[in-house]
């Protein structure tokens, strides 16, 4: 440290250990004057504050990351919930078909289902199968709307189902399958309607017809 004597201005270079922290006694060699001299208190206080305001910038990181942390985890958690909730509402034909139970949760809240065949009774079908002028296969029957409202028709969905196969004994095969279009597209309440498909081929080793929608 540098220190100056206050009566002649002479300057002297003083190692900062020889000056305690209560301060010490010198002597000006030039004029003798004696004074307390203290010591230097800027590399001291200059580091306190450097930690000090290290500390502070710290802190203020820190709590600025959380708070965007939590910012961010809101909007997340907030997308994940309207994408579940919108999934219950608009996906409600698929979890009804997957969970049949769940269609009384959603009649509660008044939400319809529009299941495909919902409502619609498939009665009195018959396959016939014609020899002339070649062995051909056609399908019979009706559709009742046993609702108390209006049902769309969709596609009949038709399966020509054969003995099983010796891979799988206990699954029965699908020989042929194809879809029957209504020539109406919605039944009110009680009405019904017949349908009949068009000629298909006969399939060697059939067993039974099945349809649905």
């Amino acid at each position: 440290m540098i220190v100056t004597c206050s009566q002649c201005s002479k300057r002297y270079m003083l190692d900062d250990v020889l000056v305690p922290q209560d301060g010490r006694q010198v002597r000006c060699v030039s004029c003798q004057y004696i004074w307390w001299q203290m010591p230097e208190k800027s590399s001291s206080a200059t580091l306190s504050g450097l930690l000090n305001l290290s500390q502070e910038e710290t802190t203020e990181e820190l709590s600025f990351a959380k708070n965007r942390f939590r910012s961010v985890g809101f909007i997340i958690g907030l997308g994940l919930f309207f994408s579940f909730f919108s999934f219950l509402i608009f996906g409600r034909n698929v979890i009804v078909s997957t969970w049949p139970v769940s269609e009384r949760a959603y009649a509660f809240f008044g939400l319809p289902i529009s299941l495909p065949g919902a409502g619609l009774v498939i009665s009195n079908m018959t396959s016939l199968l014609q020899e002339e002028p070649s062995n051909t296969l056609i399908v019979a029957g009706d559709v009742v709307n046993t609702s108390n409202g209006v049902r769309l028709l969709s596609p009949l969905k038709i399966k020509i189902i054969g003995t099983p196969s010796p891979e799988n004994p206990g699954e029965r095969r699908v020989l042929d399958s194809w879809e029957h279009q209504f020539s109406e597209t919605s039944l009110l309440p009680g009405e019904h309607i017949h349908f009949e498909t068009a000629p298909r081929p006969k399939v060697e080793g059939t067993q039974y017809v099945a349809a649905e929608f």
